[in-house]
């Protein structure tokens, strides 16, 4: 284990024969992501796109979460500054300029989902379970899957998949194209790492520049996308539908969300 690793026991990190494994690492709280947590993803993110040593990256969890999305109640810092490190890590997470696994060895809700778009390959174990509940919470997208969510799944099953909020197993996720392949969950973490073996041993000049042709493809209309989501996502967050949103989940029921008043008179129709 590296010391980086050691050193923020939030994310841990392992380099191992040109593979750098990051493991989410907060299982108590299902791997909820905290500001703390996309500072330190971000590090490790840096070390994978600076070392001229390591060829491709494998991004897991512990426990029965992938991660269950953002940490809510993270309040270090202020709302500006807990932007600017999302911002960050998002910068370099779908810019990442090697390859990018993602093993996802459980429940997968809001980010853990959406992050999905910017990974290379996704494995997921056969008890996985995807969620992207924006709209239940009073909220609109984000991380780009505005664009990325259709051109991963098409139009339909990522219009449904975001307009209801529901659940997907992860044969749904494989049958839409969100994940590539399904492996039983004792068999992920080996299914993974013989993966990533497989792409560590190709030349790292020709991995690299396959992945900046992929992303020539991508990372422009995904990052213009995360720019418009994000002013929506802002304006939505501080309306009456996200409050009741929070203040149902905190109350374990079910959110009541005002519908605005219906407009009186007659309407002609259309041909």
């Amino acid at each position: 284990m590296s010391d980086l690793g050691e050193a923020r026991k939030e994310v841990l990190v392992d380099n191992e024969d040109g593979v750098l494994r990051i493991t989410l690492n907060r299982p108590d709280v299902l791997n909820a992501i905290n500001s703390r947590t996309y500072v330190q993803l971000r590090e490790a993110l840096d070390w994978a796109a600076e070392d001229p040593g390591i060829a491709c990256v494998l991004l897991t969890g512990t426990g029965r979460a992938f991660t269950a999305g953002v940490d809510l109640g993270d309040n270090e810092g202020s709302v500006d500054e807990r932007w600017a490190i999302y911002d960050a890590f998002m910068q370099r997470f779908e810019g990442l300029g090697k390859p990018l696994v993602v093993a996802v060895n459980g429940i997968a809700v809001g980010i853990g989902a959406t992050l999905l778009g910017h990974a290379d390959i996704v494995l997921a174990a056969e008890s996985a379970r995807f969620r992207m509940p924006f709209v239940a919470l009073g909220l609109s997208l984000e991380a780009g899957s505005s664009y990325t969510m259709p051109a991963l799944m098409g139009r339909q099953n990522a219009a449904y998949a975001l307009f209801t909020g529901e659940w997907l197993s992860a044969s749904e996720a494989l049958a839409s194209g969100l994940v590539r392949t399904v492996v039983p969950d004792d068999a992920l973490a080996a299914e993974a790492s013989a993966l990533c073996a497989r792409i560590a041993a190709m030349p790292v000049a020709s991995l690299v520049a396959t992945k900046q042709m992929l992303l020539a493809n991508q990372l422009e209309a995904a990052r213009l996308a995360r720019a418009r989501e994000e002013q929506v996502f802002l304006q939505l967050q501080s309306g009456p539908d996200h409050a009741e949103a929070l203040a149902a989940f905190a109350e374990k029921r079910k959110p009541v969300f005002r519908r605005p008043a219906v407009r009186g008179g007659d309407r002609e129709g259309g041909a």
